[in-house]
């Protein structure tokens, strides 16, 4: 009460005219009471303000009861099951095998027949890597022996590092077309 009293008084100090009493006289006034009035605590209000809009527009159980946010409720609710699929000789035995039989291109029948845990664009990048080049139209429906894909591997890495267009193990054609052409002018020179 009384610093409600006080404020008060700062109040009507304030509004003083300044012809009654002078500047000097009103700032000694002022000084005397308002000195002496607790500030409001605005962290408490802000964080009071905070929680009761949380409480509003929260979805329910993301709150705890005091208004503070439950951590817990940010936390995935599914259980990831991650299947353990590793890819070694078996699988890449298997491929060649698919890529034998069905032919580059073939992956959906060599997904359903060998290799039913991978995807059929897997089985593209994984054939990219054994044929070592990027662009498998050029082979579509080739159906090579083992021996047959590793020499067409050398046979890229050897073209790809010549033209500088050799990138993460296999041959990338550019803008330029360099690949193509030097694809072309080796089979012009093969007839």
């Amino acid at each position: 009460q009384a610093a409600a009293t006080m404020g008060a008084q700062a109040i009507e100090v304030a509004r003083k005219p300044v012809g009654e009493g002078g500047t000097e006289k009103r700032k000694a006034e002022v000084d005397d009471g308002a000195a002496v009035l607790p500030l409001p605590d605005h962290k408490k209000q802000r964080k009071e303000w905070a929680a009761r809009l949380r409480q509003l527009l929260s979805p329910p159980g993301m709150l705890n009861e005091d208004g503070t946010i439950d951590q817990s409720f940010f936390k995935p609710k599914k259980v990831v099951i991650h299947v353990d699929r590793r890819w070694g000789d078996a699988e890449k035995d298997k491929l060649v095998e698919g890529i034998r039989s069905h032919g580059v291109g073939g992956w959906r029948t060599m997904k359903e027949k060998l290799l039913p845990k991978w995807d059929e664009n897997t089985l593209r990048v994984k054939a990219c890597r054994l044929i070592g080049c990027q662009n498998l139209k050029r082979y579509a429906g080739w159906k090579p022996t083992k021996s047959e894909m590793e020499a067409e591997f050398a046979r890229n890495m050897e073209l790809g590092k010549r033209l500088g267009c050799w990138k993460a193990g296999m041959l990338v054609d550019n803008d330029n077309g360099d690949v193509a052409k030097a694809l072309a002018e080796a089979e012009g020179a093969k007839s």
